[in-house]
């Protein structure tokens, strides 16, 4: 049956937990490869002076037993104790032991390794309609199953095999793609290895026996160089300008033309080749949403400038074109034409509070504001229509009265528009 594997991103680390039982013995250190239950399995590399410790909480004198298949079958073994420790020596491997209750409160099975080191000869990839997603990896192994007995059952100990190999991982921070070591660990080998996470970048296979590694007699197997074919795009968003505080926009959400966007694209190259942006804008009558921009650069910038929904899509291929990835599209939405002329303002007389002419607006792409005195003469004029007119000429405040403002402007839909009101200026007594 088919394991996907575990992503493990930390070092490929075995952490014993405290037990009452302490094994010694063999070339390096015993392991303890599992637990099941209150058993607990324990491989040496090879059994020369192997022991096995137990401490107990309680005074008296320790029965210890072994067994092969069952407590049922269990017989007496000597010790040697010292107050509540005691030890045995020139243990066979291949059985339980433990100490008889009230003293002991769990089993011990122990396993000469050494005989059971997997013969790995080959690793290589096979590819397939999925290799985008998934790899397959295929190994030449011997295994010689372990077995141990629980209570007359036979159970088989779980491997665990190592595979590294390098891939890259996405910083966003740095907006970068970094070197990242990837560890895995497989329980088993049959029929092949399944890789979930295809690496981003050129990179070999290693593959190892975790217990054997343990005991430093591991023997790698590492496949012939793999060239990645995997593509992982991302993207930041820039605007161009900051909104003025008479444009009615909601951030985020709807915007107030024209406003340029820089969209750049990054992906993990040189395995992604072909970048391509597309700007789209949804039909008001079919909320369709057809392609206006098509362009092939990891930057695109783009002023949008009309009413209306707009997708901007990006997506990035290999350099075979065999894999494709295509982020989340990005949602801009621009606001119709709004303008409007206040009333009033009182300039001079209450400093920072409508003390200045200004037209609300939205979507505005051309702009020029004009103001006349009641016999038609211009006294002001201005372009921007973030500005205003602070209701001075020559250094002077114009009197108090009704003023002509004409707003000439393009709309989002690039039509030449006009609006005029007449506006009053008010000021306090000194």
């Amino acid at each position: 049956m088919k394991r996907s594997l575990l992503f493990i991103i930390a070092a490929f680390l075995f952490s014993p937990l405290f037990a009452q039982y302490e094994v010694i013995g063999g070339s390096g250190h015993p392991y303890r490869a599992s637990k099941n239950g209150i058993t607990e399995i324990y491989l040496l590399n090879g059994m020369e002076g192997a022991q096995i410790k137990f401490t107990s909480s309680k005074s008296g004198e320790h029965q210890w037993y072994r067994y092969k298949e069952s407590i049922d079958d269990a017989v007496p073994v000597p010790c040697t104790q010292s107050g509540n420790t005691s030890v045995i020596t020139d243990i066979p491997e291949g059985y339980g032991y433990y100490v008889a209750t009230p003293m002991g409160t769990g089993y011990v099975w122990i396993v000469d390794y050494s005989p059971y080191v997997p013969r790995l000869s080959g690793l290589r990839v096979m590819e397939d309609e999925y290799r985008c997603e998934q790899l397959k990896l295929i190994t030449d192994a011997v295994v010689t199953p372990i077995y141990y007995y629980i209570s007359g059952r036979r159970n088989t100990l779980q491997r665990n095999f190592r595979l590294t190999y390098n891939t890259l991982s996405w910083n966003e921070e740095q907006k970068t793609f970094l070197p990242l070591d990837a560890a895995f660990t497989v329980n088993e080998l049959f029929p092949e290895i399944l890789v979930d996470n295809p690496p981003l970048t050129n990179t070999t296979f290693t593959l190892t026996d975790a217990f054997a590694d343990h005991f430093g007699i591991a023997h790698a197997v590492v496949s012939e160089e793999y060239r990645a074919i995997k593509v992982e795009a991302h993207y930041s968003v820039e605007k161009d300008r900051e909104f003025g505080d008479n444009e009615k926009h909601t951030p985020d959400r709807i915007e107030s033309s024209p406003i340029g966007y820089t969209f750049t694209a990054y992906a993990n190259e040189p395995v992604a080749a072909f970048y391509i942006w597309k700007v789209s804008k949804q039909d008001n009558v079919t909320g369709e949403y057809n392609t206006i921009v098509r362009y092939t650069d990891p930057v695109l910038r783009y002023t949008f400038e009309n009413t209306g929904n707009y997708d901007v899509q990006l997506e990035v291929n290999d350099a075979q074109s065999i894999c494709a990835d295509i982020p989340e599209a990005i949602k801009v939405s621009i606001d119709s034409t709004r303008v409007e002329i206040p009333n009033a303002f009182s300039p001079g007389s209450s400093p920072g509070i409508n003390d200045e002419l200004k037209i609300s607006f939205s979507s505005v792409v051309s702009f020029q504001a004009s103001v006349f005195n009641r016999w038609g003469n211009l006294l002001y004029r201005w372009s921007d229509p973030t500005k205003g007119w602070n209701g001075m000429v020559n250094g002077k405040f114009v009197p108090t009265g009704a003023y002509l403002v004409v707003v000439e402007y393009t709309d989002s839909e690039g039509k030449r528009r006009n609006k005029s009101q007449m506006v009053n200026i008010l000021r306090g007594k000194n």
